[in-house]
């Protein structure tokens, strides 16, 4: 069952790592088409909008909750769940064409959500006005992300995990040939503080048809899995009473994560649009590092959950407790063997990462607090990775209450530590720090998450043999801080010596660091017998040339 769920996870990882390749790509091109201070973050606020919308659905009620009835119906009916999922698929895509419908007729009161107080001035009128009308041309995404999560959860509970995974190629591509159209119309070195209507038209749209071909490539995939679909209508006599029951505290969790996004937006923005002539890390700086952070995250952790929830939401059902204990503990360590050198190395390497992804144009400009941003939003990866698998425990179990007063105490951490953090202790000259400020905001967030929801937890999932995860982390800290530690003196030796600046320099000093880094974690790994990072190695290795047929 454990090496099922591996190879799983492996196909899974190898299209997301493709796709937040692409996903870089797509933030170097739009970095240097339209920069990363207020223009940048203007557009990325609005794209924002719908984009985690479907983060907090993808971890909500489409995810969490469907999953599990899902797998309950192909295994309990007699047609093997088609009609229960025709009419589930029916109904989630009339409610996000009415939620779709609505947002985009409210979209001035939704960007007005958003918008930080330094922009509410007459004189800022055409940045809000722009932000107004890209929040329109990007909220019909959010259909189209829905709809993909609603198709793409059908096919992983009918153990079909690769096409979700890879369909968001097609996105990046479609969303990157809008940038490169643009930056051959429209002149990338102006930057003028507005955008024009043709510029508005061109990335917003351009992104949107993105999400919808998302939705597309898997259509075909649907069809091969076994499943035709065929709208059917009425909930009465299917059972999806009990999935609405448990889809309420799912839905109040996607809003409490919805007011800390517009907290965090709006705070993050307001660092941009300061009148401090400066460098800035406002929200393009903090979406930038979140989406580097979240990489190990979408590869490993996303890959791992998804393949183990299936199987820890059967063995719930059947009662073995003792086994959902032992796959949820073996599938965090796992994930950690891979998140904590990761983390390390965004901390210690974090000035030669955001160089590769935003050193060109402008963005050279805003470099420094980029990776200050990065650092602390790393220090969060680790309790946020033991989080998001501690609460897919809980939903295996259909327990959808109790995350959502887990996720109450995270909101109210993260705003609280958000607003102190910048509209108290920050003034009006050192608001271009309010991403570093909001990364710091979010890893105690994280951290006070997992020791309340980890005694939470106990109650449900008793400590078992095989279930420990606490000493494990301690000796995969100690291992990754002794690899990032010496990789960072090196390059330090090397910085002292070498005149390197710019992305291509960045690229060898992120070789350089990466070479001396891993052996000294392997290393370290195998002295404190950390089994989780041997078996990746020997999984890597067995894949090597000449390695392959041996035992």
């Amino acid at each position: 069952m454990a090496d099922r769920t591996l190879r799983s996870a492996a196909v899974m990882a190898a299209g997301t790592v493709l796709s937040r390749l692409l996903g870089f790509v797509r933030i170097a091109l739009l970095a240097a088409a339209i920069g990363t201070a207020l223009r940048g973050d203007i557009f990325t606020a609005a794209n924002t909008i719908p984009n985690s919308l479907y983060i907090l659905l993808a971890g909500g009620i489409f995810n969490t909750v469907l999953v599990p009835q899902l797998v309950r119906a192909i295994k309990n009916h007699d047609d093997g769940g088609q009609d229960f999922t025709n009419r589930l698929l029916t109904f989630g895509f009339l409610v996000l064409a009415v939620v779709t419908v609505a947002c985009v007729v409210l979209a001035p009161q939704i960007s007005e959500l958003y918008l930080p107080k330094e922009l509410h001035d007459p004189s800022r009128l055409a940045e809000k006005n722009s932000m107004i009308m890209f929040a329109r041309l990007c909220l019909p995404q959010i259909f189209f992300y829905g709809a993909f999560v609603l198709v793409g959860q059908v096919l992983n509970a009918r153990r079909r995990f690769g096409p979700m995974m890879w369909a968001p190629i097609a996105n990046n591509v479609v969303a990157c040939a809008s940038i490169v159209i643009f930056l051959l119309v429209y002149r990338a070195g102006d930057n003028p503080p507005t955008f024009s209507h043709g510029e508005e038209l061109l990335l917003g749209l351009g992104h949107t048809l993105g999400i919808a071909v998302q939705l597309l490539v898997l259509l075909p995939y649907l069809k091969a899995s076994g499943h035709t679909y065929v709208p059917k209508f009425g909930l009465r006599g299917t059972g999806l009473g009990q999935t609405a029951k448990l889809g309420t505290w799912t839905v109040l969790f996607v809003a409490v994560n919805q007011v800390t996004l517009v907290v965090v937006t709006k705070l993050a923005i307001a660092g941009s649009a300061s009148t401090d002539p400066g460098a800035k890390a406002g929200l393009f700086a903090y979406s930038t590092a979140m989406l580097i952070i979240l990489v190990p995250h979408g590869i490993v952790t996303v890959s791992l959950a998804t393949a183990a929830l299936p199987q820890m939401s059967a063995l719930a059902a059947a009662g073995d407790v003792t086994e959902v204990a032992q796959l949820s503990a073996r599938s965090i360590r796992q994930t950690l063997a891979i998140v904590v050198p990761a983390a390390a190395a965004m901390i210690a390497f974090a000035y030669p990462i955001v160089t590769v992804i935003a050193g060109y144009g402008s963005g050279k400009n805003n470099l420094q607090l980029m990776a200050y941003t990065l650092m602390t939003l790393a220090l969060g990866i680790v309790p946020f990775t033991v989080q998001y698998f501690q609460l897919r425990t809980f939903y295996a179990f259909e327990d959808t209450r109790t995350p959502f007063f887990m996720q109450c105490a995270i909101a109210a951490t993260n705003i609280a530590a958000a607003l102190i953090g910048v509209r108290v202790l920050l003034d009006e000259e050192h608001l271009r720090f309010s991403g570093v400020v909001l990364g710091a905001a979010y890893a105690l967030a994280y951290l006070v998450a997992v020791l309340m929801s980890r005694r939470v937890l106990r109650r449900r999932v008793p400590r078992v043999a095989g279930s420990g995860i606490g000493l494990p982390l301690l000796a995969m800290v100690i291992a990754a801080v002794a690899g990032a530690g010496i990789g960072r003196g090196v390059l330090t030796v090397f910085d002292s010596a070498v005149d390197w600046t710019g992305p291509l320099a960045a690229v060898v000093q992120l070789a350089v660091g990466g070479i001396v880094m891993l052996p000294v974690y392997v290393g370290v790994a195998r002295v404190l017998r950390i089994h989780e990072v041997t078996d990746v190695v020997a999984a890597v290795t067995s894949k090597l040339p000449g390695r392959s047929g041996r035992a």
